[in-house]
């Protein structure tokens, strides 16, 4: 979570707190989560919009929880990562179920963007578990940068937003100059959390990539990033280097799988179209619920609460089609998973709105 005023005075004990305690708080959430980040040959537009060539390269990364909890996240996250000799660049798309409830108001650099819907980027480049680079960027690409929490730390980045009918994102462009590191060769790793706080919802809940547990300012338990080539394959002998160089057992985001990686190599491969099957499958509420609606406004097409019935019963359908599919990249096994909970609490109110209704006569 971005320092408020009352945090910013506790920093210098906060972190005067983590430097002691950090070698027994590292990755306690275990396994931690790894990304990658490939080289890009092909220029990059900073536009919010992800469009360009380039970033069909990079590898899609989502699955993020609500920070504290294990549960997906509603209103899913997902981003890429590229970089070029000089830079590094970051894109981030936040779905929204509610683009009218969007908060975007704070317009000047390193105001109180907390205030509003933000994607928060965290940079441990050091890959101490302590130090860190953090950048927030609003729906008005307005930008937040600390180093560590100092908020006096203002570096040279740009950054880009763009908004549309379900959701909005983010394109961040950060010049190794700025972080005053070298340009990073294949097989570093530095460490890495991408997180939001969402407004739209009416109140401020906090999603994140790597669980931090509530806390964004925790970089002791940060996930991974990992600097691959232009061409990355995770082959067994990646895998074992990326396992001894994060020291911990990552689920590693790949373009239709998880793989859990450590220092023996590839441990478990899970394709996100299983995933979400198995999730579908598994859903027997759902499925029943849905069963039964379908039977009652079939015998009474003109039914009460019709209006509510149709658009959930599409969902469902949605949902049965992204089950069988082949195809399933993480934002899609992330969101449809999400949607199975959702669907199954407003088919449920449903289901107990028209058997009252039936039992008044008013259906």
């Amino acid at each position: 979570m971005i320092m408020r005023t009352r945090s910013v005075i506790l920093l210098g004990a906060l972190l005067a707190s983590a430097a002691a305690t950090a070698d027994e708080q590292i990755h306690s959430v275990k396994p931690t989560v790894a990304a990658v980040c490939v080289m890009s040959s092909q220029p990059v537009e900073v536009d919010g919009r992800l469009d360009d060539a380039a970033w069909e390269a990079a590898v899609p990364v989502s699955g993020f929880t609500i920070s504290g909890l294990e549960a997906l996240a509603p209103n899913q996250t997902a981003f890429r990562i590229l970089r070029d000799r000089d830079a590094l660049y970051i894109g981030v798309r936040c779905l929204e179920q509610n683009m009218d409830g969007l908060e975007a108001t704070v317009a000047n650099r390193d105001g109180s963007v907390w205030h509003d819907d933000v994607v928060e980027l965290f940079l441990d480049t050091n890959h101490d578990h302590e130090s860190f680079k953090q950048f927030a960027v609003n729906p008005l690409a307005t930008r937040f940068d600390s180093d560590t929490g100092s908020r006096t730390w203002d570096a040279e980045w740009q950054a880009a937003a763009d908004t549309g009918e379900t959701g909005w994102g983010v394109e961040v462009r950060i010049p190794f100059a700025s972080l005053k590191v070298e340009p990073p060769a294949a097989g570093d790793v530095w460490g890495l959390n991408v997180c939001r706080e969402r407004q739209a919802g009416g109140e401020t809940v906090l999603h994140n990539w790597a669980n931090v547990q509530g806390n964004f300012l925790r970089p002791w338990l940060f996930g991974h990033l990992y600097f691959a080539g232009e061409d990355f394959r995770l082959s067994e002998e990646v895998a074992r280097e990326m396992g001894e160089r994060m020291e911990v057992p990552v689920w590693l985001g790949l373009r239709r799988e998880r793989a859990l990686v450590d220092a023996r190599g590839v441990q478990q491969q899970l394709a996100y179209a299983d995933l979400l099957r198995r999730s579908f499958q598994q859903a027997g509420e759902l499925r029943e619920i849905h069963a039964e609606l379908a039977a009652i406004y079939q015998e009474s097409p003109q039914g009460a609460y019709r209006e509510r019935f149709d658009p959930l019963h599409e969902q469902y359908l949605k949902l049965q089609r992204a089950s069988q599919e082949l195809d399933v990249g993480p934002l899609e096994w992330a969101a449809q998973t999400v949607m199975i909970d959702d669907l199954t609490g407003q088919l449920e109110d449903l289901r107990w709105t028209v058997k009252i209704a039936r039992l008044l006569g008013d259906f």
